[in-house]
């Protein structure tokens, strides 16, 4: 941790910060925030942001405590939240900082998801440096390198039951952390007053988290399309329509494939302030014995520029 620390604190120090512009804007266009990709823009920045979703469609099995036998399988009832906090400094025209701090949550929220699933809680960290690699006055393309931590806490009940019944220990709570790194490009492009395009391509590397998986290689490719409202309906409105696909391998020992996509609502009346709603659904195999799961999740997001 103090290593981390160190490479902070010489990279503030490298220089003052740059003038920032609040909003970030290339050509016409001024761009909606967007939650769901990693931006490109080397802006001073906070931002917060709170989540909560279900998933839907999944299924889990059906446990028989006294043998320890799966008797089928059920709809399962799981319900996410997350808390998240962010902080980028832009210490050159070239360069940011980044923090990110999160708290997140699962729970199945009946008896046989309970059973199945337990409880899934944690926090964590990234940090990250952002450096410009090329703009235009229409265009932007950005490096990104970020290291995190994830510490997290698993109650898993099924476990611990069959361990009783078969005469082993099995803990009822087990705690893991996991390091990973990633790095990756990040691009915006202002086509005109009303829209713009974001994309961000990534490259994971991590350990497993509940540490039934096994450490891998993914990737995350994402794209938004921005479009700034207020020309058309005289009402400082931003919309975000957002796409991607990304590997999962933190709870297999396989990626799995997911797809997601995603609504963002933002109001952007004040330059150095914008309020936003976010709907996000992802799809992907996550489920039991590699059945789909579908989680829809609802995020509030405020950002503040300086």
């Amino acid at each position: 941790m103090r290593w981390i620390v160190c490479l902070i604190t010489l990279s503030l120090a490298a220089g003052s910060a740059a003038e920032s512009t609040g909003l970030p804007r290339l050509g016409e266009h001024t761009f909606v925030p967007v939650t769901d990709l990693e931006e490109p823009f080397l802006v001073t920045q906070v931002e917060t942001r709170i989540s909560l979703g279900r998933a839907i469609n999944a299924s889990v099995p059906i446990i028989d405590l006294a043998d320890s036998n799966i008797l089928g399988t059920t709809e399962a009832d799981l319900l996410v939240a997350g808390i998240g906090f962010i902080y980028q400094h832009r210490v050159k025209d070239w360069l940011a900082v980044n923090v990110d701090l999160f708290t997140f949550g699962r729970i199945g929220t009946s008896t046989n998801t309970l059973l199945a699933e337990g409880v899934t809680g944690g926090l964590g960290y990234d940090i990250g440096w952002l450096m410009r690699i090329h703009q235009s006055r229409s265009f932007l393309l950005s490096g990104s390198l970020d290291l995190g931590n994830r510490a997290g806490t698993f109650v898993n009940l099924a476990d611990w039951a069959s361990g009783i019944l078969e005469g082993t220990d099995v803990p009822l709570v087990r705690s893991r952390t996991s390091l990973g790194g990633s790095g990756g490009l990040r691009a915006a492009w202002g086509l005109s007053r009303r829209f713009g395009l974001l994309g961000d391509l990534t490259v994971f590397y991590r350990e497993s988290f509940d540490g039934k998986g096994e450490n891998e290689w993914d990737s995350d490719i994402r794209a938004a399309f921005s479009y700034d409202a207020q020309s058309d309906l005289k009402i400082p409105l931003g919309l975000a329509l957002t796409g991607g696909y990304y590997e999962d391998a933190a709870s297999s020992g396989e990626s799995v494939e997911v797809w997601m996509w995603s609504l963002r609502l933002g109001l952007q009346g004040r330059d150095d302030f914008t309020i936003g709603l976010n709907f996000t659904t992802t799809y992907s195999t996550l489920g039991y014995n590699g059945n789909d799961m579908t989680l829809n999740q609802t995020t509030i997001d405020m950002r503040y520029y300086f």
